[in-house]
């Protein structure tokens, strides 16, 4: 058990070893209102609308375990639709990032099941292949890893979108170290985005794209040095027109910060240094890059 543990422990810094943005958190044990609703509501017999509010209310707290347990309720009412399926799965991911734990394991292999149900229900649901491609490659042979169907699930996507198919064949060559690939899928990923939609012109919405894809391209495009431009803008645009998100703020403004450091404009990577300082004083990562324009 005892090496078994180890080696899990291995698995999740490889889970995680592309990219350090955590996930956004909250405080949802003091939050007080919040508490109150739940108790309340734990003492009423709560049909279908009710676990519709209480799972909604649960995610935007950042109470995964509970919005688990609240869609698993709606399923049970018979609300089997692929959207409950996909927010089962993208919890239990989030859930087994944060655990540093043998429990983790159950919550990736409750993603990958629900991920899977919510693709009998809509076969070219985006999301749900892009998150199977992620963990098939990030995941190590042990825990169920495979890049051949990370591959499947990422050429099912090219299928239906080209920009989040060459992203997702990028990210798998990266995993491989094959990094030379990896920028040409990437550079692809960027010019189909690019004549596709307008930065400027652009208006989030989850119905024409994946919303964190222009947080994932910056993060490429600082890996990898290309498309630095284009990228500050779709971080500025992120910031403005997204609501409440699992990236945390000061971590878009850490990448803005970096991506106009690349482009020589000290004076506005300071500025949003600063502004990721503000939300989060004890920023490592932000205090690094700041001495460094200093």
């Amino acid at each position: 058990m005892k090496l078994k543990f180890i080696l899990f422990l291995l698995s999740i810094n490889y889970l995680s070893s592309q990219t350090i943005t955590p996930f956004a958190s909250y405080d949802f044990k003091n939050d007080l209102i919040y508490q109150s609703i739940l108790s309340k509501m734990k003492n009423d017999e709560i049909d279908l609308e009710g676990y519709r509010y209480l799972s909604n209310l649960a995610n935007e707290r950042k109470d995964y375990k509970s919005a688990i347990e609240f869609l698993e309720n709606r399923l049970n009412l018979g609300d089997q639709t692929f959207e409950v399926h996909y927010k089962i799965a993208g919890s239990s991911g989030i859930l087994a990032k944060q655990e540093n734990s043998i429990s983790a394991i159950k919550h990736i292999n409750k993603a990958i099941v629900h991920f899977k149900k919510a693709l009998l229900l809509n076969e070219n649901h985006i999301p749900s292949l892009v998150g199977l491609t992620k963990l098939y490659a990030q995941l190590p042979i042990f825990l169920g890893g495979s890049l051949d169907k990370s591959k499947l699930y990422a050429n099912k996507i090219i299928k239906y979108d080209l920009i989040e198919g060459n992203l997702m064949n990028g990210f798998i060559d990266e995993i491989n170290k094959k990094k030379d690939s990896a920028k040409i899928k990437y550079f692809k990923a960027f010019e189909f985005f690019n004549r596709k939609y307008n930065c400027n012109d652009l208006i989030i919405n989850e119905k024409y794209f994946r919303k964190n894809i222009l947080y994932e391209l910056a993060e490429v495009s600082i890996r990898f040095d290309i498309f630095n431009e284009t990228s500050i803008c779709f971080l500025e645009k992120f910031i403005k027109e997204s609501e409440e998100n699992i990236i945390p703020k000061e971590w878009v403004y850490f990448r803005l910060s970096e991506l106009y450091f690349k482009s020589k404009n000290n004076l506005k990577a300071k500025f949003y240094l600063n502004q990721a300082l503000i939300l989060n004083p004890n920023f490592e990562e932000a205090e690094s890059l700041l001495k460094m324009i200093l």
